[in-house]
C-alpha cells in the first residue's frame, strides 16, 4: 500500500515535468516533455545557484500548482456530495488539503530537494489560496 501511495505521489509531482511544453536542445536534437524540462532545470540552477530555478521556470510549476488546486476542489466537492451527501465532508477534504500541503512545502519538500522557505511559502499561497477562496466565498 505505501509504495502504491509513494508511486502515486511521485507520479502527480513529476506531471509538470512530463507536460514540458517547451524545446530545448541536446547534442543538435531538439527535445521536449521531461527531457526538455531537465535541460531548462540544470540551465536555471547553472545560471542562479542552487535552488532558484529562475522565474520562467516558477511561473510554470506555480500554473501547475494552481491548476491542480481547482481541479481538487472540483473533486473534493464531487466526492464529498456524491459519496457522503455532506457539505461538511468538503470543509474536511480541503482542511486535510490544507495540512497535507503544509507538511509537503515545508518539512518534505525542504528534507527531499533541498527547497528554499521563499519557495515554498510562494507553492504553499498558490495552492491555499483557492481553497480559502472557495471555503470563505
Amino acid at each position: 500500500m505505501r509504495r502504491l501511495f509513494v508511486s502515486t505521489y511521485e507520479f502527480v509531482e513529476t506531471l509538470p515535468d512530463r507536460f514540458y511544453p517547451f524545446a530545448n536542445e541536446i547534442n543538435g536534437r531538439r527535445i521536449r516533455g521531461i527531457r526538455s524540462y531537465q535541460r531548462a532545470v540544470q540551465r536555471a540552477l547553472r545560471k542562479n545557484g542552487v535552488g532558484r530555478l529562475g522565474y520562467k521556470l516558477m511561473v510554470y510549476r506555480q500554473t501547475f500548482h494552481f491548476v491542480g488546486s481547482l481541479i481538487f476542489i472540483v473533486f473534493a466537492t464531487l466526492i464529498s456530495q456524491d459519496l457522503f451527501g455532506s457539505e461538511a465532508a468538503l470543509y474536511v477534504f480541503l482542511c486535510m488539503a490544507i495540512i497535507a500541503l503544509t507538511y509537503q512545502e515545508f518539512y518534505l519538500h525542504p528534507r527531499k530537494y533541498g527547497q528554499r522557505v521563499k519557495k515554498g511559502v510562494i507553492d504553499w499561497c498558490v495552492w491555499i489560496a483557492p481553497m480559502l477562496i472557495y471555503i470563505f466565498r
